[in-house]
């Protein structure tokens, strides 16, 4: 493909992929309040700070512990033996061989240590902390009037105000 050929194929590409996006831009005075939905000639454009719960998580390690005895070596007992398998009261039609069914019985030896095992835990914390941002809002001179302050604790820390060509900053912060 030529040079030439190649970039009128962009440029066409481009302007597609753009009308879409340009036809959904409405003229300055097209503009409609967010919250009342008043028409343009009263609406301004207004960066507003806006106040939102954001969650942080974080993960706490630890330990849970239990003591174990540490027995000494064990030593058998006694030997048992027992005849199984027979032939019971319910079995006339089964045919079976008697078995011989032994076992030792064990003594534990005296505890000789007392030992922690220490297993790890994990817990995972989650908080909800103030969190402030700037809007961008269309808004009416009245439901300017009417946008309650947005409260601030002491100790938050909030985020410089943006500056927008032709924006009306509000920012009506109270202390708690």
């Amino acid at each position: 493909m030529k040079s030439s050929t190649r970039r009128l194929f962009i440029r066409s590409l481009l302007a597609a992929s753009l009308a879409p996006v340009l036809a959904n831009v409405a003229p300055a005075a097209d503009r409609c309040c967010l919250q009342c939905g008043c028409s343009a000639s009263r609406c301004r454009k207004v960066c507003r700070l806006v106040r939102e719960d954001k969650k942080i998580t974080t993960t706490c390690w630890g330990m849970e512990c239990e003591d174990l005895c540490v027995p000494g070596p064990s030593r058998p007992e006694c030997k048992h033996c027992e005849m199984v398998c027979g032939k019971g009261e319910g079995d006339k039609d089964i045919c079976v061989q008697p078995k011989k069914l032994v076992w030792t019985t064990w003594l534990p030896g005296c505890g000789r240590d007392i030992v922690t095992k220490r297993k790890l835990m994990k817990k995972t914390v989650t908080k909800s902390v103030p969190s402030f941002k700037w809007v961008v809002e269309d808004l009416c001179t009245e439901c300017m009037a009417q946008t309650d302050p947005v409260s601030v604790p002491a100790n938050a820390e909030v985020p410089p105000a943006p500056k927008i060509e032709g924006a009306l900053v509000m920012a009506s912060v109270v202390e708690e």
